[in-house]
């Protein structure tokens, strides 16, 4: 087991952003619309999928998304951003149709419509979409701004990529420890705080069999800083 506070080192890097072809796919799959969400008249209905509905389950009606594909839905007016998946279809073009749960999450219920940015995000965004209820009452309990609040989800919700990806889009990071077996890299996550424990990303070390266990991505410098002085104070060499 890899014991963090015999061999932690931590400091700031910043990666400079590579363009390949994935990043540039991506962009295509960005659009914006508007958002609207679900009557309860519509609840333990059978949506398009076969799936059974409920409120209480981040999920999304769409004319032409393909049905199961994860999307990241960010109201325009606030910032604020939620994962969903798309099991229903809905009859209006240029309309995404959000379960409740989700459209409290960016504020929705407040005003019944809104302009938002939807961003296809793929699979690999799967265990955070399962895992966020429990993430969104974590910073829900922080007690922190709004902008802050869009910070740390944002951060959360891009964290994710395969695990020997050295490409990283975003610029700040905070880098843990180096280990050289991956399998190390759960007994890491098991002594960290739940506030880290889903932006853990490993990067190859080049021509070693190393990895760099690094913490983020982190959007903005005054976030990445505030998590290196966190991490200092728990696990201190």
């Amino acid at each position: 087991m890899v014991k963090l506070q015999n061999i932690i080192f931590i400091f700031l890097i910043i990666c400079l952003s590579r363009i390949d072809d994935r990043v540039c796919a991506q962009k295509q799959n960005v659009f914006e619309c508007k958002a609207t969400y679900y009557h309860n008249m519509f609840e333990n209905r059978r949506t398009s999928s076969g799936e059974i509905f409920s409120q209480k389950k981040y999920t999304a009606a769409h004319k032409t998304l393909p049905l199961h594909t994860i999307v990241k839905v960010t109201n325009l007016s606030n910032g604020r951003s939620v994962l969903v998946k798309v099991n229903d279809r809905c009859p209006k073009r240029g309309v995404i149709d959000l379960s409740l749960i989700a459209a409290k999450q960016i504020l929705l219920h407040k005003t019944g419509t809104a302009k938002v940015k939807v961003e296809i995000v793929g699979e690999n965004y799967k265990e955070i979409l399962v895992n966020q209820d429990e993430i969104l009452k974590r910073l829900d309990k922080e007690n922190i701004s709004d902008s802050v609040y869009n910070y740390k989800l944002d951060s959360i919700f891009h964290s994710k990529g395969t695990i020997n990806d050295s490409v990283f889009s975003f610029s700040f990071y905070v880098r843990l420890c180096s280990i050289n077996n991956v399998e190390d890299t759960s007994s890491i996550r098991e002594q960290l705080s739940m506030s880290y424990k889903d932006m853990i990303k490993l990067e190859k070390v080049l021509n070693t069999d190393y990895y760099y266990v690094n913490i983020g991505p982190f959007l903005s410098i005054k976030l990445a800083e505030q998590a290196l002085k966190d991490l200092k104070n728990t696990y201190k060499s």
